[in-house]
């Protein structure tokens, strides 16, 4: 893990998103923010080598959703942490079977969200 580690945030609500760049760019992280899947799939094709987490929300808008963010930047990095939030898709999650990742339910405290990310990027227990 970098001293400033990268995260990628993939949330279609405005206000959400600026809400989780703050949080995170204040816990030290360096934010890449997308509003959908498509501009989220592009970040991941360009940075790929230096996001260390994915968060993003599984209802994105019209088009390809969160599960399918998390399949693409997994076909470019294997071993990428996830960690997806939602209202209403938990409920999924299980099928949608993702190794390696967390599921927290909408709306979810800051403290717990850092807590996911930060053990998410330290990987399974040695």
């Amino acid at each position: 893990m970098s001293a400033n580690p990268t995260i990628l945030v993939v949330e279609d609500e405005a206000l959400i998103r600026l809400a989780l760049v703050d949080l995170f760019e204040e816990a030290g992280f360096e934010v890449l923010g997308a509003s959908d899947a498509s501009a989220a799939m592009a970040l991941i094709d360009s940075h790929a080598s230096r996001i260390e987490v994915l968060l993003t929300d599984i209802r994105l808008g019209k088009g390809p959703d969160g599960w399918d963010v998390a399949r693409h930047a997994r076909s470019q990095r294997d071993d990428l942490p996830l960690v997806f939030v939602s209202a209403d898709s938990s409920a999924d999650w299980s099928e949608a079977n993702i190794d390696r990742s967390v599921m927290l339910a909408k709306p979810v405290a800051d403290g717990d969200l850092l807590a996911a990310v930060r053990a998410g990027m330290k990987g399974p227990e040695q």
